[in-house]
């Protein structure tokens, strides 16, 4: 009997030992002996998956940037209440979201997913607080509404482990 013997060789993206014969590395998924179409594809996927994670992080950025924000308007409303209406109750209220959102958005650049949805939903959980005693502050700066929910969503959407393709 012969003895057949493959040679091994190393991957030239990852460095990874493959059989000579095979035409894909098993590690990255590279065409080591592809045609160049194959080798052009894998580098264009590439580029694009990094793009790709390029834009969510920067979702995430802005979703996290609109927590900052949603403190400061929660704390100047709180503020301009209590001082119009004299209730410390609605100041304590607004303080509090305050710190909530400030501790969510320094969680965010930890666990961007979880704080940017917890966020979401205290947001969500506020705007039908508020309904429910008041329901014309539903449509009371509702552009603003639209406008904070939209930067979340996408952040929530950017963070989400399903939307890594």
């Amino acid at each position: 009997m012969e003895d057949v013997t493959v040679t091994k060789i190393l991957c030239s993206q990852c460095n990874t030992e493959i059989n000579s014969e095979a035409k894909f590395c098993t590690h990255c998924g590279y065409p080591e002996n592809g045609d160049e179409k194959e080798k052009a594809k894998f580098h264009a996927n590439k580029v694009m998956q990094k793009n790709k994670g390029f834009n969510d992080a920067k979702k995430i950025k802005s979703a996290r940037n609109t927590l900052y924000w949603m403190a400061g308007i929660f704390l100047v409303s709180g503020l301009f209440l209590f001082f119009t209406l004299n209730d410390i109750t609605i100041l304590v209220a607004n303080l509090i979201l305050v710190v909530v959102y400030l501790i969510l958005a320094y969680w965010s650049k930890q666990k961007p997913f979880a704080a940017l949805l917890s966020a979401l939903l205290l947001f969500l959980m506020v705007i039908a607080l508020n309904t429910v005693l008041d329901p014309s502050s539903l449509f009371k700066g509702i552009l603003i509404k639209i406008i904070l929910l939209s930067f979340l969503i996408k952040g929530v959407y950017s963070a989400s482990p399903n939307a890594k393709r």
